[in-house]
């Protein structure tokens, strides 16, 4: 089989294999599979982590050797890469335009030129960007069946307003596609209501589904290898250390942790907090940390091999997680695994897997305050963390799958598809 996908972003949105592995875990399952996968993507995609300089000091990030998986990737030109000083907004615009406009454009351009080339057996558009590409191409007389994949929604909380919507009408487009299969991360942002309300076609054809996680290697660690990795990643070892794991972007609200910290360490003095991760938003948590004086107690990681989290997870004391829009994302179901005690915040479908006090601490509220006496409580508690660690360690060995489970259940899906459309395109 012979698939091609349209696809915006990189494979990894952070430098060193860091960020979610859902893009690349579809790839390679599908090469190890037997198929060919054609990826046309842009050169620095959409989620790429830009340098502090900008666009125009951007390099490519280097593309994964995967069997079968062959990707045309090509410039998008940008208003950022000239020398003359742009105002933010411009900046913002000129993301927004190559995105939303040129990259659907000039990447079906060149999706015609390799359907033209020879069979291509199934269109998959991933993500928003490559959705509105693959619009564009089955508008040109591209007649091989299309796979919807998204990794959630932002929509949800803007179901009933038609201005909030009309301001994200590129996701709306996107939900909105006419696609033979749809395949939603079920990842708290209730994708599965998002497509039943804008895109009633959709129904019976969407699979909503968790990602995979590496179970293998998923789980708590042994004394001594706990106090190791302490070691090696320069944990003190009388410490009680907090982390977060996420792309660091405003929606992530990692601030609010940082605004607990002085609370925290008031009432617990040998508390420091880890950022596992990089993004956008570095910067200003870096500032924040020093202005409200906790800068000696604040780490941020940057961006660090996925497969490396887990070292954090399997040495640290405590996890974060405090979002809005949803905090069921790969981090909370691995510390979930690991039998770490978690705090987050009632956002989403959270509660679906966080119940308050029996598989962690959930809080109606993300304030700083809130979070603050949740922490002050487990870390003063030491019966009521372990309760709690243990519960969301047993919940995920019984709902969670690995990335072999949950690729198979999408590789069988996709192979029926395309084994039903044949007849209909030979006939």
């Amino acid at each position: 089989m012979h698939v091609l996908m349209l696809c915006a972003l990189d494979v990894w949105a952070l430098h060193d294999r860091g960020g979610a592995p859902s893009l690349y875990r579809t790839l390679r399952a599908y090469g190890e599979r037997g198929h060919r996968v054609t990826v046309v993507a842009p050169t620095i995609g959409a989620n790429a982590q830009l340098p502090r300089e900008g666009l125009r000091s951007a390099e490519p990030s280097a593309l994964p050797d995967l069997p079968g998986v062959t990707f045309r990737r090509f410039h998008l030109p940008s208003l950022q890469e000239s020398r003359l000083p742009l105002p933010s907004i411009a900046k913002t615009v000129d993301q927004k335009l190559r995105f939303t406009v040129l990259y659907p454009y000039l990447a079906s351009r060149r999706a015609e030129q390799i359907v033209a080339d020879g069979r291509v057996d199934l269109l998959y558009g991933y993500e928003v960007h490559g959705l509105l590409a693959a619009q564009s191409l089955r508008r040109h007389g591209s007649e091989a069946p299309l796979v919807a994949r998204y990794q959630g929604t932002v929509l949800h909380p803007h179901l009933s307003g038609r201005l909030a919507l009309l301001r994200r009408s590129e996701e709306v487009r996107a939900i909105r596609a006419q696609a033979d299969l749809y395949i939603m991360t079920n990842d708290g942002t209730r994708g599965d209501e998002v497509l039943a309300q804008l895109n009633p076609a959709s129904a019976g054809k969407v699979r909503f589904w968790r990602n995979g996680l590496n179970l293998d290697r998923l789980r708590p660690a042994e004394p001594v290898t706990r106090q190791k990795l302490r070691a090696d990643l320069e944990m003190p070892e009388d410490a009680f250390v907090l982390i977060t794991a996420s792309r660091l972007a405003r929606w992530k609200r990692v601030d609010r942790v940082v605004a607990a910290m002085p609370e925290i360490i008031n009432a617990v003095p040998k508390a420091e907090l880890i950022v596992v991760g990089d993004g956008d938003e570095r910067a200003n948590l870096e500032r924040q940390a020093r202005d409200l004086g906790v800068q000696n107690s604040v780490r941020i990681t940057g961006s660090i091999p996925h497969a490396d989290v887990l070292n954090y997870m399997q040495a640290a004391d405590l996890f974060l997680a405090p979002a809005d829009l949803s905090n069921v994302g790969n981090p909370l179901m691995e510390a979930m695994c690991c039998g770490m005690a978690i705090v987050t915040v009632d956002a989403g479908e959270t509660s679906d897997l966080i119940r308050d006090r029996e598989t962690g601490r959930l809080l109606p509220t993300g304030s700083p305050a809130a979070i603050a006496r949740a922490v002050i409580e487990l870390a003063e508690d030491t019966a009521q963390r372990c309760h709690v660690a243990a519960k969301a360690r047993q919940e995920a060995t019984k709902r969670f799958w690995t990335w072999e489970e949950r690729m198979t259940a999408e590789l069988e899906a996709v192979e029926a598809l395309v084994a039903s459309d044949q007849p209909a395109r030979h006939s």
